[in-house]
């Protein structure tokens, strides 16, 4: 028989790459994690995992099974969480992904305020990259995502504010700065979560303007020390500069930017996620963040 416990542990160790990492997240043995996979694989009939002494990874059908094994455990979730809300009941689980490396002004307090207001919802919250986040929106293993873009998605997108790029570094700088202004500069880009590097060649393509990157950097901390160090002119979304710099514009006069704001997969919102949705829009003002 297949059950919710089943489907969870199985969910779990795919997700976590480890049933000690399964165990933790659903907050029971690992032997009973161990104990529901085999009663799954039992009753399919296939091995779901390959095991080794170091590694836990997903067979042909457990590749097969886990989309479906998601989409189960969310559709229960659902008819669980709508009942409750019918009810005035506000709880459940919601799993929010946070960009790497994305400052977002009042985030904090935002999410603080909801979980004073919905004490019955927990929050689940990771950190990944605009790509891995994206494909976990698609895949339903998060709820929502606020992510950072320098070009369009099909996912479903709320836009929260604009972050233009910056030189930090760049002898003489006004306040804005042409794009040809940082040739024959090495560039330390911040990127990764932060969508920056994205943002500039793409800019750069427009502009005719060749660029030399000498240092991609996923760390903000990183990229200012490396910066810190003269390794470059530092270019980073304004909201994690470490000094005042020049905006970046292109040819046209536009500045260059990335645009940060909240995915999700349509149709598929709980009661739950549905009010951190609505809460995340109206908390996180639109704007140049500062």
């Amino acid at each position: 028989m297949i059950d919710v416990m089943k489907l969870e542990a199985f969910v779990a160790v795919a997700e976590e790459e480890s049933f000690g990492g399964a165990a933790d997240r659903v907050r029971v043995a690992q032997s009973t994690i161990s104990s529901r996979i085999k009663e799954l694989e039992a009753h399919l009939g296939q091995p779901l995992f390959i095991r080794s002494s170091r590694q836990v990874r997903l067979s042909a059908a457990g590749e097969a099974a886990l989309p479906a094994a998601r989409a189960a455990l969310n559709a229960l979730t659902a008819v669980s969480a709508a009942v409750d809300d019918v009810a005035g009941i506000r709880r459940g689980r919601v799993r929010l992904g946070l960009v790497s490396g994305a400052d977002v002004p009042e985030l904090g307090s935002t999410l603080a305020a909801f979980a004073a207001d919905h004490p019955g919802i927990e929050l689940a919250i990771t950190s990944a990259s605009t790509e891995a986040l994206d494909r976990a929106v698609a895949e339903g293993s998060v709820d929502i995502a606020l992510v950072v873009r320098a070009s369009p998605s099909p996912l479903p997108w709320q836009e929260l504010l604009r972050d233009p790029l910056t030189v930090v570094g760049l002898p003489s700088a006004p306040g804005r700065a042409p794009l040809s202004a940082l040739i024959e500069h090495p560039l330390i880009v911040l990127d990764a979560g932060a969508g920056a590097r994205a943002a500039l060649e793409a800019a750069a393509r427009r502009s005719a303007v060749h660029l030399t990157v000498g240092v991609d950097v996923s760390s903000p901390g990183l990229a200012h020390d490396l910066y810190r160090h003269g390794m470059g002119l530092l270019v980073v979304p304004q909201s994690l500069a470490p000094a005042p710099g020049a905006v970046l514009v292109e040819t046209s006069g536009a500045e260059i930017e990335v645009r940060v704001g909240l995915t999700s997969q349509p149709g598929a919102h709980t009661p739950a996620s549905a009010l951190l949705l609505d809460r995340l829009v109206s908390g996180i003002h639109l704007g140049t963040p500062t």
